[in-house]
């Protein structure tokens, strides 16, 4: 019993921390609406594809692919929301550890290997796209180099962001 009423007495306390929190979206962007235009299309696609299979019961045969489609563009786009904001994953360890002038080669380091990759897999993606772009999609007459396209200019957006925030980084004072 004394279990159950502690089990209580903390999920009130975790319930009142998260509703004493407020939403912070500062750091929103204008470049982000792009995004959440695809974020949006890919839900209502979605939505459009659950209302004909459960509710009509008779499914609509585009609606997987090009969900499938918006999702990788979606993720593709949201490298480059996290390269802006900084919050792609990296160890954040070693810094404290060394001197201030250190880390910041180091965060410069990272962050050119980081816009090197994300260049790379550009230009991997515009062989690709040259490639590939003459296929249609199966469910409809369209050609799936859009999808391409966008992917390799998501990953351009992004490496040209960490190549500008590690320039940015050698500018940051030592700690």
């Amino acid at each position: 019993m004394n279990n159950l009423s502690s089990d209580s007495e903390i999920a009130k306390e975790i319930t009142s921390q998260i509703d004493a929190q407020q939403t912070d979206i500062s750091d929103i962007s204008w470049w982000d609406a792009p995004i959440f235009a695809v974020f949006w299309a890919l839900i209502l696609v979605v939505f459009l594809q659950f209302f004909s299979r459960y509710v009509l019961n008779n499914s609509i045969s585009w609606t997987e692919e090009i969900a499938r489609y918006l999702l990788i563009v979606v993720t593709f786009s949201g490298a480059a929301i996290c390269a802006r904001k900084k919050s792609h994953i990296y160890l954040d360890f070693f810094h404290l550890y060394i001197p201030g002038a250190a880390s910041r080669a180091l965060f410069f380091l990272m962050d050119l290997i980081t816009a090197a990759f994300f260049a790379y897999a550009a230009w991997s993606g515009v062989m690709l796209a040259n490639r590939m772009g003459h296929q249609r999609m199966i469910s409809i007459d369209v050609s799936r180099s859009w999808m391409f396209w966008a992917v390799v200019i998501c990953l351009a957006i992004t490496a040209i962001v960490t190549l500008i925030r590690a320039f940015h980084s050698l500018r940051r004072p030592a700690l």
